[in-house]
């Protein structure tokens, strides 16, 4: 089983560690200092790995919560340097990025299930477009192929996934 947890952590770093530390710089400002928070995240999440139960949460839902704990333990830890003001906006922002969150997930079901249906170099240009936020002629050079070529494939595919998109419930979630 721990060999599993390792592996289920590895992914969730993988997938999120940029991820977290944009949001706790947005929200401190300091590059330094948010990098050792998100180091204290993942500690905390790596020791926590086996408490996590996907039927309660998703992984980001449980992984934004021990950020947003993290958080509030910086600022109550800093209490004499910091102004009340700093907690306050910091709680609703969490909420709203957790709303955000849950409704990007899923978005992103409805869109695993569009990109499914593509062949393999139009599903590889737009994960790589939009996933990894690549650019074109990245994308043209690590599939050995021309921007031009690149660009007119991600345009067409687009359109498609589009007219897919509002024939299925994608619609009705956005």
């Amino acid at each position: 089983m721990a060999g599993q947890d390792d592996r289920f952590f590895e992914d969730i770093y993988v997938e999120y560690r940029e991820k977290v530390l944009s949001y706790i710089r947005s929200k401190i400002g300091d590059h330094n200092t948010a990098e050792d928070l998100t180091s204290d995240v993942f500690i905390k999440c790596y020791k926590n790995i086996h408490r996590y139960d996907p039927s309660k949460a998703a992984v980001s839902t449980w992984l934004f919560t021990i950020v947003n704990n993290t958080l509030k333990n910086y600022y109550r830890d800093r209490k004499g340097e910091s102004s009340l003001d700093e907690m306050e906006w910091m709680e609703p922002s969490f909420e709203e990025d957790m709303d955000r969150a849950m409704h990007l997930e899923e978005i992103r079901g409805y869109l695993d299930e569009l990109l499914s249906g593509l062949d393999e170099t139009r599903r590889q240009i737009i994960v790589m477009r939009y996933y990894r936020e690549m650019k074109t002629k990245d994308i043209a050079e690590a599939l050995d192929m021309t921007p031009g070529n690149v660009r007119v494939i991600l345009t067409r595919t687009m359109k498609k996934l589009n007219i897919e998109a509002r024939d299925s419930d994608l619609m009705q979630v956005l």
